[in-house]
Order: structure tokens, then C-alpha cells, then sequence
């Protein structure tokens, strides 16, 4: 289990880290999607970042404190929350055509509780890209999307935001979050 410090200590550690070296990222995930409205239990850090960064990175984040973990492949805290990568340009799921957004275009994140995050439009593009891509995530993937889609009382019209590889799955989604 997770010592005392909390996914939202070391969220903001990580940003401090990062802004201090001038290295864009955005927060993915499941924190992302708490930070998007729906309160669900997460106990990862992801956050989408550019591979000519990772350097920078490592720097950064060693600077802070954080121990990196070659049999993770991923950052931990002092109580071992674990901070993963996200590659932006990569495909947001296995087979997916949508893929990470840079998190140095304006126009993919946002700020929330003073922390870059995702846009709400690539969050639910990635998370439907995961989900379809991998039949373990799929359904807590789906229904994060669902909840996204039921708080932010969103239509079918929201798809013309999204990639069109997803939009299909997303009006299925829409769908099930009015059944509701």
C-alpha cells in the first residue's frame, strides 16, 4: 500500500520538477480524469511527455527525489507512488490510429487545479483508443468515458472533437451513459 504521501503530493512535486526545467507535459490518466470531474481511485502518476525530453526528464525528476525503477521502467516517489511516460506521437492504444497529443500545442491540454492536463477532447480520445486496444482495460476505460460523458452532460455532437477511428465507440458510449 502507499505510505503518507498522496497521488496529488506527488503530482504537484512532479509539476514543480518539471516547470522549473521548462519541459511541457500533461497529466493523463486516471488523474486526469479526476481532475476532468469524475472521482474514481487511481494510484498512478501519467503524463504524457516528448521523447526528445527524456533526458531533461530523468534530470529533473532525480533532482526532486524521485528514484527511478529500470524493472518498471517508471519514476517512483519515496513511498513508491509510481510516475509512468506517456510518449506523445505514440499510439494511444494497440492498433489505434488516434495518438498522444504533444503536450506542447496549446490546444491538447488545459489547466486544472494548476496542473497541465489533457484537454478533455484527448482524454476521452485516448482512453476509448486504450480500451478498444486492450480487452483488460476496456472496461474501466469505457466507463471512465461514460462518466466523463454523463458529468459533462455530453452528446453525440462531441464527437466531431474527436479522432474519427473513435467515434463510433464513442456513440456507443453515449448510448450507455443515458441509459443510465
Amino acid at each position: 500500500m502507499l505510505g503518507n504521501e498522496t497521488l496529488w503530493d506527488v503530482a504537484r512535486r512532479c509539476h514543480a520538477a518539471l516547470r522549473n526545467a521548462e519541459i511541457p507535459y500533461a497529466i493523463a490518466g486516471g488523474v486526469a480524469i479526476c481532475l476532468h470531474g469524475y472521482q474514481r481511485n487511481t494510484v498512478d502518476l501519467d503524463l504524457i511527455v516528448r521523447s526528445e525530453d527524456e533526458a531533461a526528464i530523468r534530470e529533473a525528476l532525480l533532482e526532486a527525489g524521485f528514484e527511478w525503477s529500470d524493472s518498471h521502467r517508471e519514476f517512483r516517489s519515496s513511498d513508491g507512488i509510481p510516475v509512468q511516460f506517456l510518449i506523445a506521437g505514440s499510439r494511444t492504444g494497440r492498433g489505434a490510429e488516434a495518438k498522444f497529443a504533444d503536450p506542447s500545442a496549446a490546444n491538447s491540454i488545459t489547466v486544472r487545479e494548476d496542473l497541465p492536463v489533457l484537454t478533455l477532447e484527448r482524454l476521452i480520445e485516448a482512453k476509448i483508443a486504450c480500451g478498444a486496444g486492450d480487452p483488460r482495460r476496456t472496461h474501466k476505460d469505457f466507463a471512465d468515458v461514460v462518466e466523463l460523458i454523463a458529468i459533462h452532460n455530453l452528446d453525440s455532437s462531441f464527437a466531431r472533437h474527436l479522432h474519427k477511428s473513435v467515434r463510433e465507440t464513442y456513440w456507443e458510449l453515449v448510448k450507455n451513459a443515458r441509459a443510465g
